[in-house]
């Protein structure tokens, strides 16, 4: 262990940072009691960044388990279905993770404040920026942790001395204060030489933390907007009109390593296939008019999914569900895919030495499978051949149908799951990227607002953005003038507003080995303007700011769709009423409906907060206004 890790350690031992109790009433004691001049703020700051970076224990159980999950980023029931893991955010919500980040964060500011008063920024002047680069990280992770739970004790918390639980309302506006005063307050002509090694993000490059603060500010600003309109107007203006994320030099991103660390890629265990959701399929498939790219052996796999449906094993996979593709089975590579979407995930059995990853198996594991017969499930009814595929299927509570077809849904290696690039601790774990800026600027300019640009050129920026970010610049072009729909009914080019309308498409009968024709009819949100929009220009933006977040950014795309319920969000299969207890409330009788309802709002406090703190708990519930459950709306969250 080097210098400045012991003296760290020896410093938040006294702190007690990483003591047994994850009370938020018990979070530490003054930092400034042991060594205090052997320390320094950036130390605090980095460690807490590099720390929210998320090391495999805690990435497992809240990037990939909840936050991946709330998003519909891969397939999988848990929280989607509202079933939450009091361990996992037990220990999410601790001293060794999130509250150890708001701590240390704290702690940079407050160290930083206490030696510029002593007189040391006269000799160190860096401090001066630090404290501010701090401020702008802590309204970050004030964010995240209240996006999560709702009520936290922000305001008062994290600074050595027990704090009141603060509404979601309050601490949005302590996050949008901060971020303002902490991003005009930063000196870009003071020399942040000796930062380079101590700043995860951006190496303290001044210029480059404004931009962060001004983008971040304006991804809050918009959350608040249908529930503080004026208050959401002003302070995205200003952002807007200040520097802020424009290109992929300006991302906010921290670059994983190889090993067990804080800094091990986020999407590296090998048991989390992340096979790819219903959900993203669907926004995926057939969208831009672009050829899925495949080499010359591999296209006669290749179907239009405009004209071809798939196999309908209607006995075999729910049909409990609003899925407009529910029951059916995509066995063929669609023809026509967004782009960026074979970037994301393998085609099921083709090891292109790229995206397929041998985490999920290898691809020569892949063979055709047996499906067994529902009226006696000893015997085998159909053989299906999943190699070449790039189908998935519908989440939930199957029931008696999952031991229909385990043989098929059982194997990760059966499913296009996440692409190898991102399992390989090579990347950046994205926190800001360009095209949110460009996305949230176009939603801005849709309302109203005053901003640069409008909103087309801001959406065609934020597509441009995510191009160039998966290496597909020279499909751009192509790709902004398609006015072919997905399975959703939002096609690309933004003046192309019509809306889509049922039409016959083929499909396969395997029982009968008939080729059979049906209606298409596209879902209806009805959460969304009514359901009477799917082609919109603001459906058309939170889709593809959906697409572009894939795979860094879910929580993001999980608030976007609580606060606008966008994009589409399929119901999980009902194949047996769910538990209202600790999951949502869907039933047999309400899976074809399009609720909010429906999908998670919220994660519940860890038990040992209810335990340890009945008066805090108590006061927390009072100020969410409602039970403590997963559907219970936050503040900024649709109604």
């Amino acid at each position: 262990m080097n210098t400045k890790n012991i003296l760290l350690a020896g410093l938040f031992s006294v702190a007690a940072l990483f003591s047994s109790c994850n009370d938020f009433q018990e979070i530490n004691e003054d930092p400034n009691q042991v060594g205090e001049d052997k320390v320094k703020p950036e130390w605090f700051l980095n460690a807490s960044i590099i720390g929210a970076q998320m090391n495999p224990e805690i990435a497992e159980r809240i990037f990939i388990a909840e936050w991946n999950r709330a998003a519909r980023f891969n397939r999988g029931s848990g929280f989607t279905i509202g079933t939450d893991n009091n361990d996992y955010i037990t220990l999410y919500l601790s001293n060794s993770y999130a509250v150890g980040w708001l701590n240390k964060a704290t702690q940079a500011i407050e160290l930083g404040e206490k030696k510029i008063e002593a007189g040391e920024a006269e000799q160190y002047p860096y401090y001066k920026n630090v404290v501010q680069m701090a401020r702008i990280w802590r309204a970050y992770l004030n964010a995240e942790v209240s996006d999560g739970f709702g009520p936290i004790p922000a305001l008062s918390a994290f600074t050595g001395v027990p704090g009141e639980y603060d509404s979601v309302e309050a601490i949005y506006g302590f996050i949008l204060k901060e971020l303002k005063e902490a991003e005009a307050s930063l000196d870009p002509s003071i020399n942040m030489e000796p930062m380079a090694g101590e700043d995860a993000f951006y190496a303290g490059n001044v210029n480059e933390w404004k931009k962060y603060a001004n983008s971040l500010r304006m991804r809050y600003a918009m959350r608040i907007s249908a529930v503080s309109p004026e208050l959401a107007k002003t302070e995205f203006e200003d952002a807007a009109s200040k520097t802020f994320i424009s290109s992929l030099d300006d991302l906010a991103g921290v670059q994983e390593k190889d090993g067990w660390n804080d800094l091990t890629g986020v999407m590296s265990r090998t048991w989390n296939a992340q096979p790819m959701s219903v959900t993203f399929k669907n926004l995926a498939e057939g969208l831009g008019g672009i050829e899925f790219p495949l080499p010359d052996s591999l296209k006669s796999h290749l179907k239009d999914p405009h004209t071809y449906m798939g196999l309908y094993l209607n006995k075999h996979f729910p049909l409990n569900t609003n899925d407009p593709c529910a029951g059916f089975y995509f066995d063929a590579i669609p023809q026509y895919v967004d782009p960026r979407a074979p970037k994301l995930f393998s085609v099921v059995g083709w090891n292109d030495g790229v995206v397929y990853s041998d985490y999920i198996g290898a691809a020569s594991e892949v063979h055709p499978v047996e499906l067994m017969d529902p009226n006696d499930n000893s015997k085998p009814m159909l053989t299906i051949d999943p190699r070449y595929t790039w189908g998935t299927w519908v989440a939930g509570e199957w029931n008696n149908l999952s031991g229909l077809v385990s043989a098929l849904t059982g194997k990760n290696y059966n499913y296009p799951s996440m692409a190898k690039q991102y399992r390989m601790n090579t990347q950046k774990r994205v926190f800001f990227g360009p095209w949110e800026s460009y996305f949230l600027i176009a939603e801005a300019a849709l309302k109203g607002w005053t901003v640069p640009g409008t909103a087309q050129s801001n959406y065609e920026s934020g597509i441009t953005a995510s191009f160039e970010y998966h290496g597909l610049q020279s499909q751009v072009s192509q790709y902004l003038s398609s006015t072919d729909y997905n399975r959703v009914g939002t096609s690309v080019s933004f003046t192309h507003t019509t809306e889509a309308k049922p039409y016959t498409i083929n499909y396969v009968d395997p029982y009968t080995k008939e080729n059979k024709t049906m209606t298409y009819n596209f879902p209806k949100n009805s959460i969304y303007r009514g359901g009477a929009y799917n082609n919109d220009a603001l459906t058309k933006i939170l889709t593809q700011k959906y697409i572009a977040q894939v795979p860094w950014l879910p929580e993001e795309a999980w608030s976007d769709h609580r606060r606008l319920g966008l994009p589409f969000f399929e119901n999980q299969a009902v194949e047996k009423d769910y538990n209202p207890l600790n999951q949502v409330p869907l039933t047999m009788a309400t899976a074809k409906e399009c609720r909010l309802d429906f999908y998670p709002k919220r994660y519940r406090y860890p038990a040992n907060i209810q335990t340890n703190n009945l008066e805090g708990y108590q006061k927390a519930l009072e100020l969410l206004g409602g039970p403590d459950v997963v559907t219970t709306p936050l503040w900024w969250n649709q109604k």
